[in-house]
């Protein structure tokens, strides 16, 4: 299996009634944006509140969070459909997990020195794999 956003494969993660019921939200989609490795968007639902909505990819399986009450328990909603046939709409995709995160790079790089010493030790200090790396590195 790869990682080729379809609508079969909405349908497959979504099943049929939220996969029906996301092809009429659509037009609900309020902003999208395809970021290094995800992408992320806002959808209007059925009362008028704005759901938080992302999707990515875990290896070679689509993974969809969304704020909405079905979404929050782990599905993935018909707000997830919309976004993802937007996407195909549009021409665009999910970018692939082991895209290259322009986007944090750019970040990293405008960073200044102490401010990157700080949150790399922040992180290694709690990941001993992290820290490991970092003193075979001398």
């Amino acid at each position: 299996m790869s990682t080729t956003l379809t609508t079969e494969l909405l349908l497959h993660r979504a099943g049929t009634k939220s996969y029906w019921r996301g092809l009429t939200y659509r037009e609900a989609v309020l902003s999208l944006r395809v970021h290094s490795r995800h992408v992320a968007a806002r959808v209007r639902g059925g009362d008028e509140d704005a759901y938080a909505v992302e999707l990515s990819w875990s290896g070679t399986l689509l993974v969809g969070s969304c704020s909405c009450p079905h979404g929050s328990e782990g599905f993935f909603c018909k707000h997830c459909v919309a976004v993802g046939l937007v996407l195909l709409d549009r021409g665009e995709t999910v970018p692939p997990p082991d895209a290259e995160d322009v986007e944090l790079k750019d970040v990293l790089r405008s960073l200044p020195p102490e401010v990157l010493r700080d949150l790399l030790y922040e992180q290694a200090a709690g990941d001993l794999k992290l820290r490991a790396r970092i003193i075979s590195a001398l």
